[in-house]
């Protein structure tokens, strides 16, 4: 069973992660480990309330096959905690995928693992945090695949939905893939 750990804050977008985390559940079967940074309830930037089943400082990331981490308006809350950073450096340093989308691609800058590598969100993301992204390689473009995490656009959910599924070897041939990307492009009748 794939055993997701997803990280939410106030204000994440959860728009961004809804066809990540159904495909996940949908097609991986997988079990969701929903945290915040001190297992207090958040609210998304689309009025969702979530509840979380842990603080972050209460997981363990090794028990977990992927990170999953959303973008959002209330970045700023959570870009300095330590169990954080700490999390996301155990996860790479264990050889844990981890799916970034958006803004949380300052969560991977803030936690070292860009140094020298390519990666993406949106400008206006790369602008807002651009001391952070100094040692990387912005891109522009709407997915990256690095060799143990993905960072993309906050817009580019279908490219991020087929980027984690292949991240953790979710999609059971090419064709699955392709209907996954056509169903989150809306173009399936």
């Amino acid at each position: 069973m794939i055993k997701v750990l997803f990280f939410t804050f106030p204000l994440y977008a959860d728009f961004e992660v809804a066809h990540p985390l159904f495909f996940l559940r949908k097609v991986g079967k997988a079990e969701i480990t929903t945290v915040t940074a001190d297992g207090k309830p958040v609210e998304s930037v689309g009025g969702l309330f979530v509840t979380p089943q842990y603080a972050l400082s209460d997981i363990n990331v090794t028990e977990y096959n992927l990170v999953l981490l959303p973008g959002g308006d209330g970045i700023h809350e959570v870009i300095n905690e330590s169990s954080l950073q700490e999390v996301i450096q155990e996860a790479f340093q264990n050889e844990i995928p981890i799916a970034s989308i958006c803004a949380s691609s300052a969560f991977l800058a803030k936690a070292g693992l860009l140094k020298g590598k390519k990666f993406t969100c949106t400008p206006a993301t790369y602008e807002q945090f651009n001391d952070l992204f100094s040692d990387g390689e912005y891109t522009g473009a709407k997915v990256e695949i690095g060799n143990r995490f993905i960072t993309a656009k906050g817009t580019a959910f279908p490219e991020f939905t087929i980027a984690m599924g292949n991240l953790i070897g979710m999609w059971r041939d090419e064709k699955q893939a392709d209907f996954v990307y056509q169903f989150s492009k809306g173009n399936i009748n």
